[in-house]
């Protein structure tokens, strides 16, 4: 009886993990999927209040954008005037290029880019505000046309995933499995 019993609680065991794996990896590819031209930082950065000489924005992305003439930055100005930025496209690093700006406000940076790894056009959008009298941006390193994390590989999130599904699952099998007592094993 306790080899039937051994032997069930590895195959559940075992059905458990593959089950686990199988919910890892879908997280790893809907994740990678769902991807599209992912900015990863910029400068200004979103939401934050910038002064100084402002002439440009720039964009790290996750992945490479393909150099296409119908890409486009465009800035929108506190009144609701849209401008069509110059753009340079160099790997991971997209810049728009404008006049720098003088007037104080809420500016919104609209950009719809060609992901390489994908071929897939993107769109979003973000807001910074100028303050002629705030701090300058931190301007995006050379480096970032490199792309900073990797060109579509499994993040560190996503790596933990596929560590701690499986483990979990094998505990509560293992925590929450119904056990007979001892004594009625053994007869």
């Amino acid at each position: 009886m306790r080899v039937r019993t051994r032997k069930a609680v590895a195959m559940v065991v075992a059905i458990a993990i593959v089950l686990a794996l199988l919910f890892s990896l879908l997280v790893v590819f809907s994740e990678t999927a769902a991807a599209h031209a992912e900015m990863r930082r910029s400068a200004p950065n979103p939401g934050k209040v910038v002064g100084g000489m402002v002439d440009r924005v720039e964009m790290e992305f996750r992945d490479p954008i393909r150099p296409h003439q119908s890409n486009g930055v465009a800035l929108q100005y506190p009144d609701g005037t849209r401008v069509l930025t110059a753009i340079e496209v160099n790997g991971h690093l997209v810049r728009g290029r404008f006049d720098p700006l003088v007037d104080p406000g809420q500016y919104t940076v609209i950009w719809e880019l060609l992901d390489d790894s994908d071929g897939d056009w993107a769109t979003e959008e973000f807001e910074f505000t100028y303050d002629p009298a705030a701090a300058p941006p931190e301007w995006l390193p050379a480096s970032a046309a490199e792309g900073s994390g990797g060109n579509g590989g499994i993040s560190g999130s996503t790596l933990a995933l596929i560590v701690i599904i499986p483990v979990a699952v094998v505990l509560a099998v293992w925590l929450f499995w119904p056990r007979r007592a001892r004594g009625k094993d053994r007869r």
